[in-house]
């Protein structure tokens, strides 16, 4: 019996058998494969990679709040404005909450404070408030509206406009031009709003957009996309102001370094030296205003031919002016001194006790600067 080690060969049918039916099978197998792939790559794409649903995901849900009225306004003429102002809104692309549900909510009285912003918000759903106010006096109206973010109660835009001796129906013109620059500004946030993140050294610094609060340092808050005026300051720093133009659904971070404002005061012991001068000087003043004009009799300048015929002393002193000069040195230097050890003193109860001395012994009032012991 004989044993090979070598591989088998296949019969030649079999082998002619797979050669025919290869093609066709790996074909099936790639449009098979092909056809999962394109079932499941929407849905890969559909989710960001982290999990989070995206910012075009959030549809903005607007709640406006009861018309705001200050002056005399009838309730019929209260109600067309109202009208005008909602379907103004609705025609955009978002949800509106109408002020009839909104009142529960906010509440009696005027709902401009954050904190009734957000429970507004909150109580409706809603990601921006909108606030309407009429002032009329007489027959002239204002139009002022007001879109406030829900979440922390801040202002986003604001925009008014007035007539003079003017009827309802032209009121109701200016509610509704209100309502479509609204209706602007939310659209663009339906499609998409800008994201920015402001950090600032040192934190806790004011940012201002468009000259309205944006929040404090660090702040991570969406924006309408466009051009912008931002503004970071904080005391005892030197404020940055620029422009920013923020690009529909993107996400800007922005770092601010904020410069200390240079202190071009006296160190705290040439505001003791300052002070001690300034109380010499003001004290000095004291008896040269005494003095003037009284009889000057240092050398004999009083005895003999130095009376006149009624036998006064026809010598007298002029110190006036020394006096006032004294005075307003002594003054401006109490008033250094003081400026400076405050400034420069570490200490908020130090500080407190100064600025509590200086007031019960430095005198300011209409005839002058003086001490008081």
């Amino acid at each position: 019996m004989a044993f090979s080690m070598g591989r088998s060969r296949a019969p030649a049918s079999l082998t002619r058998l797979v050669k025919r039916a290869a093609p066709p099978l790996m074909a099936t197998v790639t449009s098979l494969a092909l056809g999962l792939s394109l079932v499941h790559a929407p849905l890969a794409l559909a989710a960001p990679p982290d999990g989070r649903a995206s910012s075009t995901d959030i549809v903005p849900k607007t709640a406006i709040l009861p018309l705001n009225v200050e002056g005399q306004l009838s309730d019929a003429d209260q109600e067309i404005l109202t009208r005008q102002l909602v379907e103004g809104l609705r025609r955009g692309n978002f949800e509106v909450v109408a002020p009839d549900e909104v009142g529960a909510a906010a509440g009696r009285g005027d709902c401009s404070k954050p904190s009734c912003i957000q429970k507004v918000a909150a109580e409706t759903g809603a990601t921006h408030v909108v606030r309407a106010t009429v002032e009329v006096v007489d027959r002239d109206y204002t139009i002022k509206v007001e879109l406030y973010d829900g979440t922390d109660g801040t202002r986003v835009v604001s925009s008014s406009e007035g007539c003079e001796i003017c009827g309802v129906a032209d009121v109701g013109g200016l509610m509704e031009a209100q309502a479509a620059i609204l209706r602007t500004k939310l659209d663009m946030l339906a499609s998409g709003p800008s994201a920015v993140v402001i950090t600032s050294t040192p934190e806790g610094a004011e940012v201002t957009l468009d000259g309205e609060p944006f929040g404090l340092t660090p702040v991570d808050k969406t924006v309408l996309p466009g051009e912008h005026v931002l503004r970071v300051s904080k005391d005892g720093y030197i404020a940055v102001q620029e422009k920013r133009t923020f690009v529909e659904g993107a996400r800007e971070n922005l770092s601010y370094e904020l410069e200390k404002v240079p202190n071009r005061l006296p160190k705290r012991p040439w505001g003791w030296a300052s002070l001690g001068i300034g109380i010499v000087a003001v004290g000095a003043s004291i008896p040269l205003t005494a003095l003037n004009e009284q009889p000057y009799k240092l050398g004999g300048k009083c005895e003999g031919r130095g009376r006149d015929a009624a036998g006064n002393c026809e010598f007298l002193y002029d110190t006036k002016w020394y006096a006032v000069g004294l005075g307003l040195i002594g003054g401006a230097l109490v008033t250094l001194g003081v400026t400076v050890l405050i400034t420069t003193s570490k200490s908020p109860r130090k500080q407190a006790q100064r600025k509590a001395a200086v007031d019960k012994h430095l005198l300011l009032g209409a005839d002058g600067l003086g001490l008081r012991f």
